[in-house]
């Protein structure tokens, strides 16, 4: 309750006398005036508590010269925190001059068994925190000034020093050459703590601007990267519709010419290169702009009802020429025998996984070798499918890389298999978008096995 009290104070005198003004600046001398308010604030608070108890001692002790010192005291120093028009730089000197006065006072009158060696003591300090150690060290060269006239007082026995009479010369000097010592080293203690605080305060200050910058260039980076993304997927539906156009042209055309002569097989033969360069060049159009969505994170399942086996069907019936083409034996081991098996789920999506995958099978695996796909279903709510084959095989340490865009289990081209690279990176960022994951197994030189599950309702029929 105390502290929330004191914060609530100290905002309300922040505002008050203007210094909130000032919180836009920044370094040590903002962090010394700011320390300064708070000493005054709390040498006001402290000064009224105990102000009552002294005045009544003094009363007491017939001291009065002690009760006008510190009643003078302590309308002075509520004069300099409550006197809106005054700058922070005479606060500090008259906050200073007025606690010097009043510490002399009470040396004179009371002598060493007064406040007045504390008072002088923690003004010297408290002057190093909020003026920095020049401050701190002229306020104990005053001191030392006002000790020397003190000893040249006693020694000469002035009235106006009689508190000290009682005391021998040497003991004396000894006393307050020892106050003048202790004052040096605290001081110099405060000094030494202040300027290490000065040096990590520019230290944090250099590292905020540094980080500052470094936020700016990353925001800077950021925008350029998608004004570089907005670009590229600009440029990228540009170009799918200037290439695919015209190859739907061509594809056109090359059906045109097929039928204009039927006769001549060699003429067929060229029509049939047409079709397929132009059916492949297609192809990786479009497997470039998808893997560009898919990177841009635009790429959503689209959810429809059909029929699994018709889909598995038309996947196989679509790649078997290629496989027997090749000399590659291809199995549709499909374990859904029944007629209708109806499920939910994005049917191009999944096509296009298993045609990867089996395009990729048929590619790297040899004549005479063998190529299977099989689906299973678990308890009607997930499809497991799998592709295997004899191929190439796959190092172990090549399993997570092969994912990646752009990257072929032909690396060196040995057998001058070509290919966008791109295929199996699709196959499994479409997997996971119909929340499976894609797996793998493999032994070089023996054969592959890619499987993943997806989730569906299954309908059986």
């Amino acid at each position: 309750m105390l502290k929330r009290f004191w914060e609530r104070y100290q905002e309300w005198y922040i505002n008050y006398s203007g210094f909130s003004n000032r919180r836009e600046q920044e370094g040590l001398p903002y962090f010394r005036d700011k320390l300064f308010v708070s000493i005054l604030l709390l040498t006001s608070v402290l000064g009224v508590i105990s102000y009552i108890p002294s005045g009544i001692l003094a009363v007491l002790n017939d001291e009065l010269i002690v009760l006008y010192a510190d009643t003078i005291a302590l309308l002075v120093l509520l004069f300099i925190a409550f006197s809106r028009r005054m700058s922070m730089e005479l606060r500090k000197n008259l906050f200073s001059v007025n606690i010097f006065i009043l510490s002399v006072m009470l040396l004179i009158q009371l002598g060493l068994v007064g406040n007045g060696v504390t008072l002088l003591f923690m003004l010297n300090i408290i002057i190093t925190l909020y003026n920095g150690s020049k401050a701190g060290f002229k306020a104990i060269f005053i001191n030392a000034v006002f000790y020397i006239l003190l000893l040249f007082g006693v020694y000469y026995e002035v009235a106006l020093f009689s508190a000290f009479f009682q005391y021998q010369f040497g003991v004396l000097t000894v006393i307050l050459i020892n106050c003048i010592l202790f004052n040096l080293l605290i001081v110099f203690a405060v000094a030494f703590l202040i300027n290490h605080l000065h040096r990590a305060l520019l230290k944090e200050n250099n590292l905020q601007l540094a980080l500052v910058e470094k936020h700016a260039a990353v925001l800077k980076e950021k925008e350029r990267a998608e004004l570089s993304d907005k670009l590229k997927t600009a440029f990228l539906a540009n170009m799918s519709h200037e290439i695919r156009t015209p190859m739907y042209g061509i594809l056109g055309c090359a059906e045109f010419l097929r039928a204009y002569n039927t006769d001549d097989n060699e003429y067929l033969d060229y029509v049939n290169v047409i079709e397929e360069n132009g059916k492949s060049l297609l192809d990786v159009v479009s497997d470039i702009i998808e893997i560009s969505k898919i990177d841009a994170g635009i790429t959503t399942p689209v959810v429809t009802s059909f029929d699994i086996n018709e889909t598995i069907n038309e996947i196989y019936n679509s790649l078997r020429p290629k496989a027997i083409e090749k000399g590659i034996t291809f199995l549709n081991d499909n374990n859904l025998v029944v007629k209708n098996a109806i499920i939910k789920s994005d049917k191009g999506k999944l096509t296009a996984i298993l045609k990867h995958l089996l395009k990729n099978a048929i590619k790297y695996t040899e004549k005479g070798g063998r190529v299977s796909l099989k689906c299973i279903s678990y308890d009607n709510d997930f499809l497991e499918f799998y592709v295997e084959d004899t191929g190439i095989g796959i190092p172990k340490n090549y399993f997570k890389i092969i994912f990646d865009p752009f990257y072929q289990v032909d690396i060196q081209n040995r057998r001058a298999l070509h290919g966008s690279g791109i295929g199996l990176a699709i196959a499994k960022s479409y997997a996971e978008i119909l929340g499976g994951e894609l797996s793998l197994e493999s032994r070089e030189g023996i054969g592959s096995t890619f499987w993943f599950a997806i989730k569906t309702n299954l309908t059986l029929d």
